[in-house]
This record gives structure tokens, C-alpha cells and sequence, in this order.
């Protein structure tokens, strides 16, 4: 694969291909010198090598453009880079990112054989290891996140900041600091910029949990990002779909103190993250603190996300403790400060036919495991 679309690499308008040296590089006042220092010099030890970029989970805008950002440097080292995801784009909010950005991303299909890579990269999540079974999988080279730290693997590049409210921001940081930054009229930076600007929006909720580091990737990708494609990105409608959802929210919500609970039945695959907008919206509610939203999703699996302005609830914490893990030690939920989220497979019940029957079973389990959990009956929550 050769340089990124747009560089000159024979008039030395982009100082970082001109030498192997000048590419390691790093720019004063960086927030965090060793860590790009050490993230370049994976690269260049990757030189020339295929490289497969992880998206684990459905692609959000933070782990959309956090796989676009290592791309663009993997091209100044010729890598091929190939961006795989595993789980639907079912928010139309990132289907319309994906589109108007030209992400160029693959969604795995089980004839397709990722046996020839020699490296794999995994961008916005807390572990390096595919959703997917492989005999042999080839080593991981990176991997960057702001989730909490897990540890117990091994990687040649590990860069995890808890206290970065965006993957994006720490990518911003690298390419600002480096000699692999930004080109000003470049249209595919300029995606990119627009990308990793929204990302960094949606992950900090408009910049109400911002950090130092992502108003600091923010100015300066807003140098370089497309204002228009901002704007077309960021005005996706509701869907109807997901209308009817946070309305099932708000019919079947049941609430103790500060914590907001409600089931929404089941939930087809591709309006699973219409949970999480709810879970949004229900956060509103006056007096509540904390929210849990969760349905059955495409017959197969509980999935929830909590939503949480508590200065005593740690999403990661708290969902771990309350799900535990399956034999492998994979726990069942996580999350980061403000927000988390959870999957369980239904198994055997995941045939049942009866409906009703299985929503009544999943419901019924999940809420007296959350009423256990906060230390209330069941019978004494109040509904509506």
C-alpha cells in the first residue's frame, strides 16, 4: 500500500517521509513524548507488514475514527492496514459518519481469511483479543484506550489514559506532536480531523466531561476538520424505531432513590443502540442520578447500558461486581466513568418460543439482581 492519498513524496512537503529518523520525531510540549515516541517506533518495526486495525463491539464514533487515525499513520510505513468490525453499525448517527467520511471499513464475514496479517492494532477497547475464535492469531502490535485499564496481556504498545475522555483525544495528540500530522487543504485529513472531532463530541458527552487532553485535540483539529461534514454527521434524526423504544423506557420505568431502571422488551439487532439512547434520555429524569436500560436483543442476548452523574457509582465497578464473568474470565459488562454497558447470552432459553415467557424469565432475573444490588425490594420500588 503506498503513502497516504494527498502526501508528496519526492518535493519533501511532508517532512516525516523524507527520512526514517525525522518520522520518530517528536514535538515539544507533548503531553505524554515517551508514549509517541514508543508508539513510532512499533510502527517503523512494523514497516512493510499487514496489519489488521480491531473495531470490538458495534463501531461508535470514537472507535470508527480512532481505526482511521491508525491507518493514516500506518501509511507513512507502509503498512496495509485493513479495518475489520465485527458487530452491526446499527446507530444511524455512525452509519451516516461511516458514509459521509468514506471510512472504508470491512465487516467480518466467515469466509474471510485473516491469517495473512502479520500484526494486529486494537483502537477504543480495554483488552487485545478478537471477538472471533482463530488458531493463530497473529500477535498484537497496539493497542489504545481511555476504558479502565484491565492489564493481563501483552502487547508491544499499550497506551491506556483513563483520565482521556475520548480514544480520538490521545490519537489528536499523536499526530499533532508528530511529523504525521495534519496537512492543512488536504480533503482526507480533513475527514479525518472531522472524524476524530466527532468522536471525541460523542464520548464526551459535547465536551461535559472533557479533559485537558481532549480540549486540547480539539483545538487542534479544528484546524483542519470539514465544518459541513460536521454538521451533516451530527444531525442524524431519532428513528422511529428507536422513538418507540425510549418509550417503552419511559412506560416501564421503576424507581428507588437516585437509580432509574426499565425494560424495553425486545429490541431487533439493529436498533440494539436505541438502549443506550435511551438510557440517555431517561438520565434527564429530575432527581435521578443513575440509569440502567435493557432488552432482549435479536432473541439472543440481554443487553443494557447504564448511564450514571454519581460520584459514588463506577460503571466499570459496579457492572463487573453485579454480572461477574464467564469461564473464560471474560466479564459480562464495563464501562468507564460515566457510562458502561453489558451483554449476557440467553444460551438454551435464547429457543424458546413463548415470548412473553422468556421476557418475563429475563426480567424478572435482571431487575432482582439490580434491586439486590442497591439494597431494595422489588415491591417496594416505585414505578412509573
Amino acid at each position: 500500500m503506498g503513502p497516504l492519498p494527498g502526501a508528496n513524496t519526492t518535493t519533501g512537503e511532508h517532512p516525516a517521509l523524507d527520512a526514517m529518523h525525522s518520522a520518530l520525531d517528536v514535538k515539544p510540549h507533548c503531553e505524554a513524548p515517551e508514549r509517541l515516541s514508543a508508539f513510532l517506533k512499533v510502527l517503523e518495526e512494523a514497516r512493510g507488514k499487514r496489519v489488521l486495525i480491531v473495531i470490538k463491539g458495534h463501531p461508535d464514533p470514537d472507535s470508527i475514527a480512532t481505526a482511521m487515525a491508525q491507518r493514516h499513520f500506518g501509511y507513512f510505513f507502509d503498512i496495509e492496514s485493513l479495518i475489520v468490525y465485527f458487530d452491526e453499525i446499527s446507530h444511524p448517527e455512525n452509519r451516516a459518519l461511516v458514509k459521509t467520511i468514506d471510512a472504508q471499513l470491512h465487516q467480518y464475514r466467515e469466509d474471510m481469511d485473516l491469517s495473512g496479517f502479520d500484526f494486529m492494532c486494537f483502537v477504543d477497547t480495554p483488552t487485545p483479543t478478537l471477538p472471533i475464535h482463530l488458531d493463530n492469531p497473529p500477535p498484537a502490535l497496539s493497542l489504545v484506550d481511555h476504558h479502565k485499564a484491565v492489564g493481563g496481556f501483552e502487547t508491544r504498545f499499550t497506551d491506556v489514559r483513563e483520565d482521556v475522555g475520548a480514544t480520538a483525544s490521545i490519537y489528536s495528540e499523536y499526530l499533532e506532536h508528530s511529523k504525521l500530522g495534519l496537512r492543512p487543504g488536504n480533503k482526507n485529513d480533513a475527514k479525518l480531523a472531522t472524524a476524530l472531532m466527532h468522536g471525541i463530541r460523542a464520548d464526551t458527552d459535547d465536551f461535559m466531561l472533557a479533559g485537558p487532553t481532549d480540549f486540547r485535540a480539539a483545538a487542534y483539529l479544528r484546524s483542519f476538520l470539514n465544518a459541513d461534514l460536521l454538521r451533516i454527521i451530527s444531525k442524524q434524526s431519532i428513528t422511529a424505531r428507536t422513538m418507540e423504544i425510549i418509550q417503552r423506557g419511559l412506560n416501564n420505568k421503576v424507581i428507588k432513590g437516585t437509580f432509574l431502571f426499565a425494560g424495553v422488551g425486545f429490541v431487533r439487532d439493529e436498533d440494539r443502540d436505541g438502549i443506550a439512547q435511551t438510557a440517555d434520555f431517561l438520565l434527564r429524569h429530575e432527581g435521578i442520578e443513575t440509569v440502567v436500560v435493557y432488552g432482549i436483543v435479536n432473541g439472543e442476548v440481554v443487553d443494557g447500558s447504564l448511564r450514571t452523574n454519581s460520584p459514588t457509582v463506577d460503571p466499570d465497578a459496579w457492572l463487573k461486581t453485579l454480572f461477574g464473568a464467564n469461564a473464560a474470565g471474560q466479564h459480562y459488562g464495563g464501562g468507564r466513568r460515566n457510562k458502561g454497558g453489558f451483554r449476557i447470552p440467553l444460551g438454551l432459553f435464547a429457543r424458546c418460543q413463548d415470548r412473553d415467557a422468556l421476557w418475563a424469565i429475563g426480567k424478572k432475573t435482571i431487575e432482582d439482581l439490580f434491586f439486590e444490588k442497591i439494597g431494595v425490594e422489588k415491591d417496594k420500588a416505585a414505578s412509573g
